[in-house]
């Protein structure tokens, strides 16, 4: 009893307003959770505490009691971030300290946010936290537009109870200008890759978001079997090479990491005229752009070291070797084994193919 009379009289003879600038100064990361009691004002989650002190300026003008936590428990069900534990650090709880690094990941990874900041919340971490956000991509002048609105759903495989698979059609040195996003139901982008193939082929995929390659081959009475993926990072560009025997696969374009999909942080930037939002409605938050371009190119039968294409391996291509030595940057055709690096094994790979190709 004593305690809410304590309570009610530090209340009454506080002014009842509270500061922005205050409750920053009472909310973040040198403070424990905020579902804790503890001595002292605020908590470690800025959202939260800041939710909290609006309605209750005893728990950032005097101590976050237990009346401090069951407000957060009632207000806070959605804030995860910050919170303890490196964002490069796996641990058994959701968030992790650095509240912008956090609030990415888990805008486009909800795990991470109410699961554990497990590895693949480590490998996001590493991947997006450094870099770049905004890339607008430009497409070249031969490429020609995905034609799916993202209100809509018209290549996404055997989504919507789809009895046959739903692709669009991509062929040997097309370059295809698509969106994607994770608007409910998530949008997944088919492409019914060539059948007839001399050799391997070749993709290319730069995007604005993080994204994730598949070749799958099935069908939508089952199984479909995922043959291989490949995430690619937001603002970067990759080059896939893939061999596959006879048959027919289809490529996937989807947002996604290694290891997980990705089903929040990419809402659509169509207006629906079915479900138009109020005037003073607010857009949905988003970080990174919706739109990827995707190359295809067919190859002949691989000629190692070739890397001019004049069916030669010769002097041309080991200058050019030597050109690319070191650590790549970017596509590098002249690492044959894929190491990220030309040295002394991919000089070896081209001596292996020399003279005329077959």
């Amino acid at each position: 009893m004593n305690g809410i009379l304590s309570r009610i009289l530090a209340v009454a003879l506080m002014s009842l307003p509270i500061s922005a600038a205050r409750a920053q100064d009472d909310c973040g990361p040198d403070r424990p959770p905020c579902d804790e009691p503890h001595d002292g004002p605020g908590c470690l989650q800025p959202q939260c505490c800041e939710l909290v002190c609006k309605i209750d300026v005893f728990c950032c003008e005097v101590v976050w009691d237990e009346t401090c936590v069951e407000q957060a428990g009632e207000l806070c069900g959605d804030v995860y971030c910050p919170d303890f534990g490196g964002c490069l650090e796996i641990h058994d709880t959701g968030g992790c300290l650095d509240e912008t690094c956090c609030e990415l990941v888990r805008m486009h990874d909800p795990f991470c946010g109410y699961g554990t900041w497990d590895e693949i919340c480590v490998a996001e971490a590493e991947s997006w936290c450094a870099g770049t956000v905004e890339c607008p991509i430009v497409p070249p002048p031969n490429a020609r537009e995905e034609g799916e609105p993202c209100l809509e759903r018209l290549n996404d495989g055997c989504g919507g109870g789809a009895i046959e698979i739903n692709a669009s059609s991509i062929a040997c040195g097309d370059a295809i200008y698509g969106k994607t996003t994770t608007k409910v139901p998530r949008d997944v982008d088919w492409f019914r890759l060539p059948e007839t193939r001399d050799g391997p082929l070749v993709i290319r995929l730069e995007t604005e978001f993080p994204a994730r390659m598949l070749i799958v081959t099935g069908s939508c009475e089952g199984p479909i079997s995922v043959l291989d993926r490949r995430p690619v990072d937001p603002c970067r560009n990759d080059e896939w090479v893939v061999d596959l025997p006879e048959g027919e696969y289809h490529l996937v374009v989807e947002a996604g990491a290694d290891g997980r999909s990705l089903r929040s942080g990419l809402p659509c930037d169509e207006i629906d005229p079915k479900n138009p939002p109020d005037d003073d409605e607010e857009p949905l938050p988003r970080t990174y752009g919706l739109h990827y371009l995707l190359e295809l190119a067919c190859t002949a039968a691989p000629c190692p070291g070739d890397l001019n294409g004049d069916g030669m391996v010769d002097g041309v291509d080991l200058g050019l070797l030597f050109a690319a030595w070191g650590e790549c940057t970017d596509v590098c055709p002249a690492d044959f084994d894929g190491d990220g690096t030309v040295d002394g094994q991919d000089l070896g790979g081209l001596f292996v193919g020399w003279g005329g190709c077959p």
